[in-house]
């Protein structure tokens, strides 16, 4: 037996277990981590406002305050402004899908004779199932919680962890940079301060610049997405648009999720098809011409990360933390990426999970 090598195995098998041990802690701490995750995200995003707000002699805190009002002001009155055309879509639902499966029958030439057979089977299960055969039996009816539960639930959760992440923002705003001072002075050498200190400036500038460019690129292509369905007499436009703009915050899977839903609302709302087809073919060569020349023109370069590893990073912490692990995907693994770029020895992921 080769005594040298059993130290390095030791070694990567402690590695091996610490990642796995750290993976396990944030699936299982999700309510409290992706609180503070959205903030510190928020943080490095507004951060260089509310620094700016101070050299024009504002205080740190007051200014923190009037951005998260500003903000806070606006994402409200959006929010009120959809949520009744959203909650009507969401009471259609039903009857959307039972018009496509319609659609979907009726193109089946046998589908006649399928449709009697399942009528009698119907009737039959209905007649043998009114009355119990035996009359001391009582039957037991378990019924799903509607959409309105889930809604709600949805709503609720939505609520605990925006306010949880609010109030975290606001301290990031207020204290973050005295504490990462205080952080960056008890570091032991030079080097590691200097570290330290380029990492959180790389860091605040590439979240900065991803998430205002992919915002206003988003806005654009929100607004014309919305713009081009009025023209077309699609149902709630506006609402879609938003959609649109929301979802392309997922790269590849948002797009795809977009078309989809834009031919679902035009296969129930209009009868002809190309009315059916010019939504979501029309959003798609848009998507295509914004992401070939637009994204480039404003970015200053294409997006500088795998696309093999931004897939699969997706997946992995929708699986984690679900549909807000699915939102905050790219970011982390901006984040992650900067910081790679900045240790010796994490250079080679860098490297790996980047696209230069």
């Amino acid at each position: 037996m080769d005594v040298s090598k059993t130290p390095k195995s030791a070694d990567w098998a402690i590695k091996i277990l610490a990642v796995l041990a750290v993976l396990y802690t944030l699936q299982v701490a999700r309510d409290v981590m992706l609180p503070i995750t959205l903030a510190i995200i928020f943080a490095l995003l507004l951060g260089p406002a509310v620094t700016r707000l101070q050299d024009y002699r504002i205080p740190r805190s007051l200014g923190a305050l009037a951005l998260l009002t500003l903000s806070l002001g606006a994402f409200a009155g959006g929010l009120y402004m959809l949520t009744t055309p959203a909650l009507d879509w969401l009471g259609k639902a039903p009857e959307a899908i039972n018009i496509i499966q319609d659609e979907l029958l009726s193109v089946d030439s046998g589908s006649n004779e399928v449709d009697a057979a399942s009528r009698s089977i119907d009737s039959l299960a209905k007649t043998l199932s009114s009355e119990p055969s035996n009359p001391q039996i009582t039957q037991v009816v378990i019924t799903e919680p509607g959409w309105r539960a889930e809604v709600w639930e949805i709503g609720k959760n939505f609520g605990v962890y925006g306010t949880l992440s609010i109030i975290m923002l606001f301290f990031l705003l207020t204290s973050g940079e005295a504490l990462l001072k205080r952080f960056i002075h008890i570091l032991p050498s030079q080097r590691d301060k200097a570290t330290v200190i380029d990492v959180a400036k790389h860091a605040q500038e590439q979240m900065s610049r991803y998430l205002v460019t992919i915002t206003a690129v988003n806005i654009g292509l929100g607004t014309v997405t919305g713009l081009a369905l009025w023209a077309l007499g699609f149902p709630d436009p506006a609402l879609w648009g938003v959609v649109a703009a929301v979802l392309r915050y997922i790269p590849y899977l948002g797009v795809s999720i977009t078309i989809m839903l834009l031919a679902i609302i035009s296969a129930v709302s209009f009868d002809s098809t190309e009315m059916i087809l010019a939504a979501p073919l029309g959003f798609a060569l848009l998507t295509s011409f914004t992401g070939q020349f637009v994204d480039p023109f404003v970015h200053g370069y294409r997006f500088s990360l795998n696309a093999i590893v931004v897939f699969l990073w997706i997946f992995f912490w929708g699986w984690m933390w679900g549909a807000p692990g699915v939102l905050l995907a790219v970011p982390l693994l901006t984040l992650f990426q900067v910081i790679c770029q900045h240790v010796d020895r994490l250079t080679p992921i860098a490297h790996m999970i980047g696209n230069e």
